[in-house]
């Protein structure tokens, strides 16, 4: 059973004995963690073809049969909650909140890095029609943590924009046209007058906006923070969400996730006291 995320958005809940699974070698031995089964609503995702950016070793995101059979073992041994296959790991300086923490009863965080194309291309294309269902309708709280995993070509810098965009209450426009713009950026000599013309058009304070840029501070350590959560909590790849405590690595389809997310919320909501 999938409990509410009552907790939103303060801790990550993630399922680290899932986690293990994806990130180990199919020939390696894996220790089969106890944990709960996973629910019918989460199982969907491991069917999908995901699409990702691996990280710096190039490695990729897992193959669908990948993250099946890591399912199944981890589906295997179930255990009460609690189990040492979980972890809570508080993200509350970390990261973008979206959606009403009041009504909302699924939390998605979502790593994810400006230089990478799977990225861009879901947030350019699923993201969208996700936002419109789950978060504005008030069933799921989103929170997108940019990380710095693979080296793509001034994406530390990108992601020091969204940062210091969202200091003034912006980050979402800001992160949009990183995502619009990512082929100009990355191949640019001077990618900071590149960012500092687009804060000219969506930002209030152009001047508070360059004054976070170059002095880093808090905005450079919130992406080093989210960046070595990441990694701690076995992220290889971007796009990674963790729905519900279940990572998933690479891009499902959109029509996989709205499936998935419906049959969650319902599942949740359907829980007696909700």
């Amino acid at each position: 059973m999938v409990e509410a995320a009552r907790w939103l958005p303060r801790l990550l809940l993630i399922r680290t004995d899932f986690m293990r699974m994806l990130t180990s070698s199919r020939r390696s031995p894996v220790a089969r963690a106890s944990s709960r089964a996973l629910s019918a609503s989460l199982l969907i995702f491991v069917a999908a073809a995901l699409t990702g950016c691996g990280d710096e070793t190039g490695e990729a995101a897992p193959a669908p049969g990948d993250q099946a059979a890591a399912a199944q073992d981890t589906a295997s041994a179930p255990q009460a909650p609690g189990a040492d296959g979980e972890e809570l790991v508080d993200i509350s300086a970390i990261g973008f909140d979206e959606g009403n923490v009041e009504t909302a009863v699924v939390q998605v965080v979502e790593f994810s890095d400006f230089g990478c194309v799977h990225c861009a291309n879901f947030h350019q294309n699923s993201y969208p029609v996700l936002y419109e269902e789950f978060v504005a309708g008030g069933d799921v709280v989103w929170k997108y943590i940019p990380v710095s995993i693979a080296g793509f070509p001034n994406a530390m810098e990108a992601a020091m924009s969204a940062e210091c965009a969202a200091e003034q209450g912006a980050f979402q426009p800001m992160r949009s046209w990183l995502y619009e713009n990512r082929e100009g950026w990355m191949a640019s000599d001077d990618p900071h007058a590149m960012f500092r013309d687009a804060a000219g058009t969506l930002l209030a304070d152009a001047g508070a906006f360059e004054t976070c840029m170059n002095e880093g501070g808090q905005a450079l350590e919130r992406i080093q923070q989210g960046t070595q959560i990441a990694l701690d909590i076995g992220v290889r790849g971007t796009p990674t969400f963790v729905v519900q405590g279940f990572p998933v690595q690479g891009a499902p389809p959109l029509d996989q996730f709205q499936e998935a997310l419906r049959s969650l919320v319902a599942e949740v909501q359907a829980q007696p006291g909700n």
